[in-house]
This record gives structure tokens, sequence and C-alpha cells, in this order.
């Protein structure tokens, strides 16, 4: 198959504006959203590094006492977007902890994906000298942020202060995101496919892939496959595309966070929920 066949067969399974009839609607309510969780919330910054991308913010964003504070990484196929514009997603990780933790990393094509998944790891090494021993993290990331969170799950040596990972609308195989529009951008290379590619892998840590049901196909059979590939959960968000399930997290009355906070504390979990945005 040639380059255009190619492009003509990947980028409709990866390019949500031209297969998302409500795509700005949603990018439209995602920055609105975050920026009214922006009003009600305190963010405390702080910095892991010297790049002016290398920092993440904590904020005490509900009462539930608990020892686990939800940690998010956001997407936008590591080369876009920023960490402020996902503070919407708090409002219902809130009911998962009594602080969460928003990250910001470096972008591709300027840096590579070693340094992104440095970043993340980075990250919770800064995240576990602000909080006590006892805590734990549950590294929340959604589409190139759940690559992002399970990348760091595998290599950071803090695996017994993560409480889990949770990957929703994951990029785990990242052979089709190079056969795509998406190439000409991040200009992944051989070496970065066969090392960042995360299907087959096993975290070491409870995993939950996460993905609606009104996704792509092909982001409906990534998800399957890390999950069935690593032993671990998978839900189906009814209803849902990539940018409306982030509503799910917005709410603490959803049922993909009944869901979340179940498997927390027993890692047993509905096969299947119905989406808030429907």
């Amino acid at each position: 198959m040639n380059d255009m066949n190619e492009r003509s067969l990947w980028n409709p399974q990866f390019r949500f504006s031209d297969v998302l009839e409500d795509f700005d609607d949603w990018l439209r309510w995602r920055d609105s959203a975050s920026r009214t969780v922006e009003r009600s919330l305190s963010f405390e910054r702080v910095a892991y590094g010297t790049h002016d991308r290398q920092w993440l913010e904590t904020t005490e964003c509900g009462p539930v006492q608990s020892a686990v504070v939800p940690v998010f990484l956001h997407g936008g196929y590591w080369r876009s977007l920023c960490a402020e514009d996902h503070r919407c997603v708090l409002t219902g990780l809130s009911s998962l902890g009594n602080r969460c933790a928003n990250v910001e990393y470096r972008l591709m094509p300027e840096f590579r994906l070693d340094d992104l998944v440095g970043d993340a790891v980075a990250a919770l090494g800064r995240l576990a000298t602000l909080f006590s021993d006892d805590t734990r993290f549950l590294l929340i990331g959604h589409s190139a942020g759940a690559h992002l969170a399970v990348s760091a799950a595998l290599k950071t040596g803090l695996s017994d202060r993560l409480a889990g990972v949770v990957g929703i609308s994951g990029v785990y195989d990242l052979a089709p995101v190079a056969k795509s529009f998406l190439q000409d951008e991040i200009g992944l290379t051989d070496g970065e496919i066969r090392s960042h590619s995360l299907i087959g892998a096993s975290t070491g840590t409870p995993l939950l892939c996460v993905v609606g049901g009104d996704e792509t196909d092909e982001f409906k059979r990534q998800s399957l496959a890390m999950a069935e590939s690593a032993g671990a959960g998978h839900l189906v968000v009814r209803g849902a595309h990539h940018l409306s399930i982030l509503s799910d997290l917005n709410s603490q009355k959803s049922p993909l966070i009944d869901a979340l906070g179940v498997w927390l504390n027993s890692f047993s979990h509905p096969a299947e929920v119905d989406t808030i945005s429907s």
C-alpha cells in the first residue's frame, strides 16, 4: 500500500476534526469548563525541570479525605495542548482524593518521546517529594497522556507510590500513528515506534483501560489490545467519543467516576457504563 492510500486509511482514525461533527463544540466546552474550575480552585505551580513546560500544579479540590492523589496528564498527540485547558477533569477526580495534580510536559517535535516520558517520570518524582510517604498516586491520562501515564509507570522507580494507572482513550500502538497525518507533525522514528509502543507491556501496577463507545475503531482496538495483553481491566463508556469523554471526568456524579472509585478500592469494575454527555 502506498503512502497516499495508507493516509486515507489512517487519517480518519486519528483526525477528530474530520470525523466528529461536534468537534468544535466540545473544544469550546472543554475550555469553558476549565475556566470555570480555574475560578473555583486555587492552584500551586511547582517546577520539576528548567523548561517553561516542565511544571505541575496541585490543588485542594474536594472534601474527601484520602491517601490517594489523582494525577492527570493531558492529551494532544504529544505535540499540542496544555494542562490549564484540562482543569475541567479535576471536578470529577476530586471524588477520588481531596488533592489533585495536573501535569504539563514538553512537546514534540522539538523534543522526542524519550524526553516526554522522562517529563512524566520526573513530575511523579517531584510529586513524591511534596506529599507524605503514605500518599499513593493514581495516574490518569487521556489520549497521548494515557501513553505517557503507562510509560511512566513502566519506568519510574516509584512503583510503591502508585495506586494504579487509568488510561482513557489511550494511544498504545505507535505504528498506525506513523502512517497518518501525525507523522508530518511529530516525525516518529522506527526506534521510537519500537521502544515506545506499549501493547504487550506489563506495568506491574493495576491498570484500567477506558475507551468511549463512539471512539474510532482504532482507538477501541488499541484500548482492548492494551488491556488484554497487560492483564488489565477494560471499561467502555457508552455514547462517549474522544472529546466528550472528558465531560465524564468533569462530574462527581458520572457513572465513569463512580466506576473509577470502585476500581480504585477493589480493582473490580463494570464492563460498560453510560456517558453523562448523552
